[in-house]
């Protein structure tokens, strides 16, 4: 009877949902554990080493959160259309109402502030590791290992930035026993080398290794930018709102129902919570009148009676001889007309000069192609001020800076010109020649970028994009771009050679070309090198590696000639100026080293090497007072380095000796401080000293060769004939 009395009830149907719907959800909560289960197996997941990647388990989460949502609103619609009574369908309904608004206003706030710009780059920020310091002797290698991306897949290893304070080192990215990156870095300079930027596919053991290839020892920080797993600000979000959005859709839907059925809950005998003594009210209150109500509105007032118009007053006759005769002819029905007298005729005024938007535009282009770049550039300053956002005013004043030399403020209208315009071609392509010129790479991306967001199909972008990303090292990037240029363009022959150029292995060649210098490989090292440069002639990393290549090998001029390109492509390059003075005082021009060397100091005043260097030049032009003041500069840069100490010491020590002998002894090739001290602690203190001097008597002096001796004995009684 309790099945019959439901089918009779209506309830059949709404039980029959609610178990349907239980098997449904059983079978969903099936596919999601597969589904997971998939997602951990194709990512790699195990328990030992623990990884548990939880960003695909994320996304399948919320997958499955998005279907089982959309099922459940399926049979709850279907159990409040199926519920019997009205009541039953207003509480469900408003239930569901209130469920599925602190749902949406929950998630999509979250998901709206997963999507904030600058989301991603702070929690990268947040979870970075602190900045290591490193020392690398000469000659060593030190290794930088770890594991990419953490344990459950939340955080990855984006890049490695390294700054070197002191030395010239080799850097090299692995990923297991595959080179991925390398670079090498001098004093006072930095690098960042990619490792995964577009997050980690798959667990692996990354290592960084770190070589001083220099002649003394190096410092280095380093620092492994990380970042949050991707998903976390594209897909995750995305579904969230999806996810809210689907909930307001269910508000929406429900609340008809609601406001329908609200009568049936409030009219007496049903409402939760309404006391019995209310209920009579409900009911006298929401029930319809027994009457139509129009019946008992009053009748409406009559009219009031029209009231009685007087009679107007007929007015007497006048007399015919009192009319005045009329002053002016009369009108065709007899009637007097007065005509007015007629006003005299005005000149008509001149025509001021338009001062309109058009006419300034006009005048501006005239003025432009007249040469009168200044009177022009004020007509178009005159249109901007009547109208801020007119494109064509801005892109006029913008080419008008560019002739008068003012390349900054150009760069500023033609960027104006794209608020008011976005999808102007003149000034994006402007704007990308004005920042070429000036080897502003990474603006020079963003404004490519931007470009090729409204014209993503154009050949031209696409290969000023890859020529851009060549000038910042990032060649896989560039040979895309070059790539997707000329499928676009399949006749451009430059285009063709750039892609040959592009798949050329630079940063391989490179480690390469730097191991067998290191190794005294010289020839191979230079035909690395030289391959690099034929792809890549302002290679400023290959020249310097040649000139190191070359300086080694005893070829000095050639050296020079490298470091003297490097420095032509960068004024300021604190590497080619510190070998390039190594390489004068190798050659014996003191002089024109030491403004080599304070070239380099006043650049790098935090460089601890070319203090030293600077006062070693001056120790052999005999400046011992000036030699001391650098000696001392690199002292407070590292105080710890006992060879700058001994230096001084030793410097300190030879007051004792003249100082045109000093400066004469350090004239003659293979004489340092050490070997000076030696000579002056044996007697030898002016000219005389060693003029007198014989080759056996210098001989018997540690670590003075019989070569160093006869040049000493040699060069010291040329200098006292030549004074004679």
């Amino acid at each position: 009877m309790s099945a019959y009395q439901d089918r009779i009830q209506g309830r059949d149907r709404l039980l029959r949902v609610r178990r349907i719907r239980r098997i449904v959800q059983v079978v969903v909560g099936i596919l999601a554990i597969v589904l997971l289960a998939g997602r951990l197996a194709e990512d790699g997941a195990s328990l030992r080493p623990l990884y548990v990647p939880l960003e695909g388990i994320i996304e399948i989460l919320l997958l499955i959160a998005l279907a089982g949502l959309g099922v459940g609103l399926l049979f709850r619609f279907l159990e409040i259309r199926y519920a019997s009574r009205d009541s039953q369908k207003h509480l469900m309904a408003k239930y569901a109402m209130e469920r599925a608004r602190t749902a949406a206003a929950f998630v999509i706030v979250v998901g709206a502030l997963l999507l904030i710009p600058v989301a991603p780059e702070a929690a990268g920020g947040a979870s970075t590791d602190p900045p290591m310091s490193i020392s690398v002797a000469s000659g060593d290698t030190q290794l930088v290992n770890f594991t990419n991306p953490d344990s459950f897949g939340i955080t990855f290893a984006r890049s490695v930035s390294i700054s070197v304070y002191r030395g010239t080192i080799l850097v090299e990215v692995y990923r297991g026993v595959t080179s991925e990156a390398s670079t090498n870095i001098s004093a006072v300079q930095e690098a960042t080398l990619p490792i995964e930027p577009m997050g980690a596919a798959r667990r692996a053991e990354w290592s960084i290794r770190i070589v001083n290839i220099g002649f003394g020892p190096a410092s280095v920080q380093l620092t492994i930018n990380r970042g949050v797993m991707p998903a976390l600000f594209t897909a995750v979000p995305v579904l969230l709102l999806v996810y809210g959005f689907l909930n307001i859709a269910w508000w929406f839907v429900l609340r008809p129902i609601r406001e329908r059925t609200r009568t049936a809950v409030y009219a007496g005998g049903v409402a939760p919570g309404v006391p019995q003594g209310e209920r009579l009210f409900a009911e006298y209150a929401t029930a319809p009148s027994a009457y139509p109500s129009d019946l008992y509105l009053p009748p409406p007032p009559a009219p009031p009676p029209p009231a009685s118009r007087p009679e107007a007053p007929i007015p007497e006759p006048t007399p015919i001889a009192a009319v005045a005769p009329a002053p002016v002819a009369s009108s065709a029905f007899g009637l007097p007309r007065h005509r007015p007298e007629p006003e005299p005729v005005r000149a008509p005024a001149a025509a001021p000069a338009p001062k309109t938007l058009p006419a300034f535009l006009e005048r501006g282009e005239a003025l432009a192609n007249a040469g009168q770049i200044s009177e022009a550039l004020f007509a178009f300053e005159e249109a901007l001020r009547l109208e801020p956002g007119s494109t064509t005013a801005w892109l006029g004043k913008a080419r008008c800076l560019q002739r008068l030399d003012r390349s900054s403020e150009a760069l500023d209208a033609f960027r104006h010109a794209l608020v008011s315009d976005p999808r102007n071609e003149t000034a994006h392509r402007a704007i990308l020649a004005l920042l070429r010129a000036n080897r502003r790479w990474e603006e020079c991306l963003e404004a490519v970028e931007r470009a090729l967001q409204y014209r993503p199909n154009d050949s031209g972008l696409l290969e000023v994009k890859g020529d851009v990303l060549g000038q910042l090292g990032r060649r896989p990037e560039a040979l895309s771009a070059y790539e997707a240029a000329y499928a676009l363009d399949p006749q451009n022959d430059i285009l063709e050679e750039k892609i040959d150029e592009a798949r050329v292995d630079v940063p391989g060649l490179l480690s390469r070309a730097l191991i067998a210098s290191a190794s005294a490989n010289f020839a191979l090292a230079l035909k690395l090198l030289d391959d690099v440069l034929e792809v890549d002639p302002a290679n400023v990393n290959a020249l310097i590696g040649k000139a190191v290549a070359y300086r080694r090998s005893g070829r000095p001029d050639e050296a020079l000639n490298c470091l003297d390109l490097v420095l032509g492509i960068q004024p300021q390059s604190a590497a080619a100026l510190l070998n390039k003075g190594h390489l004068l005082v190798e050659r014996g021009k003191l002089e024109e080293a030491l403004e080599v060397f304070d070239q380099l100091v006043s650049l790098t005043p935090g460089d601890g090497d070319a203090w030293t260097a600077q006062g070693d030049v001056l120790v052999k032009l005999g400046r011992d007072d000036e030699a001391l003041r650098a000696y001392a500069e690199a002292l407070k840069l590292d105080p710890g380095d006992e060879e700058i100490r001994t230096r001084v010491r030793e410097l300190e020590e030879a007051h004792s000796i003249q100082a045109d002998a000093l400066q004469e002894l350090y004239k003659v090739k293979g004489v340092g401080p050490a070997k000076a001290k030696a000579l002056i602690d044996a007697g030898f203190r002016t000219m005389e000293d060693f003029g007198k001097a014989t080759v056996e008597q210098l001989l018997a002096i540690r670590g003075i060769t019989p070569k160093l001796a006869e040049d000493i004995v040699r060069h010291f009684r040329a200098a006292l004939l030549a004074s004679n």
